[in-house]
């Protein structure tokens, strides 16, 4: 059922662009989107930051939408944006995981651009979202190598390790890529591991964290948030380091608890310390 008052500001929005009023048709969208969710007004509103190259702010707002494929209008728009911001790594990867051509003209930036995008990032001390964004910019062969080397630093942060991990998983890479777990050279091919919220592992993890606090729920976002952190330390190499997940489900609340991690403590105390190290360098 639709919102009236949503439906009135969306009719004067349009009345707006029939003017030529954009500031107070993005206005009138705006309101109409904090009563609620409507794809419909998410589309009128990336039409408009699209057409006033403000793709960032529309990449911004297509990515909050639940489903970016089956409304061929979000789709298309998606697509748009991609083309706008140069982001041809995500566009390899939607190719990649549609396991099937796209009709769009997505490109990543010049060769001069993209050397500066890769010496800008090895200068940064802290690492936002747009900041990482912008290796999407790369060509394939420039944005994997620059990831190799990337990973190939003991010292880099864990979130970022992450990101680079999954990325080359998205992009189906089948080549053996060295990364650093817990101050340790491993190896992982992109195209047969799981990215981390899909691991069996993982999963199996939360099931039984929230088996354990189904009478205590209001515990569960916190002790889950923990649990990203740490399973995320030993990413990609989840199978690796625990074979039982229940016992390490287990002993990583004991461990929260009372710093007791049973079978598991001697993982779960290396995988702190190396935490507080790459707080202390500000790499967390």
């Amino acid at each position: 059922m639709t919102n009236a008052s949503q439906d009135n500001l969306l009719s004067l929005a349009q009345k707006a662009q029939a003017n030529n009023d954009i500031p107070q048709a993005k206005q009138y969208l705006l309101e109409a989107l904090r009563m609620g969710h409507r794809t419909d007004i998410v589309c009128q509103l990336c039409s408009i930051y699209l057409k006033e190259d403000q793709a960032d702010q529309a990449y911004i707002l297509l990515k909050e939408e639940p489903d970016l494929f089956s409304d061929s209008e979000v789709f298309k728009l998606y697509l748009a944006t991609l083309e706008k911001m140069h982001y041809f790594i995500e566009f390899l990867q939607l190719k990649n995981l549609l396991n099937k051509n796209i009709a769009a003209n997505v490109e990543c930036v010049d060769p001069e651009k993209q050397i500066k995008i890769m010496q800008n990032f090895q200068q940064l001390k802290n690492i936002t979202q747009d900041d990482y964004l912008q290796l999407f910019c790369l060509s394939k062969g420039n944005f994997v190598n620059f990831a190799k080397s990337l990973l190939f630093n003991p010292s880099q942060g864990f979130a970022l390790r992450i990101s680079l991990c999954e990325d080359l998983i998205k992009l189906g890479v089948d080549e053996t890529i060295s990364v650093y777990v817990l101050g340790k050279q491993e190896k992982f091919i992109p195209s047969q591991t799981e990215l981390l919220e899909k691991d069996a592992i993982y999963r199996e993890v939360c099931v039984s964290i929230a088996d354990y606090l189904r009478r205590d729920p209001s515990k569960l976002p916190l002790m889950i948030g923990e649990m990203n952190v740490v399973l995320g330390m030993l990413y990609p190499k989840l199978h690796k380091y625990i074979q039982n997940p229940d016992q390490f489900a287990h002993d990583f609340r004991h461990y929260i608890d009372s710093k007791n991690g049973g079978v598991n403590q001697d993982l779960l105390e290396k995988i702190y310390q190396y935490l507080a190290y790459e707080k202390s360098n500000n790499t967390f």
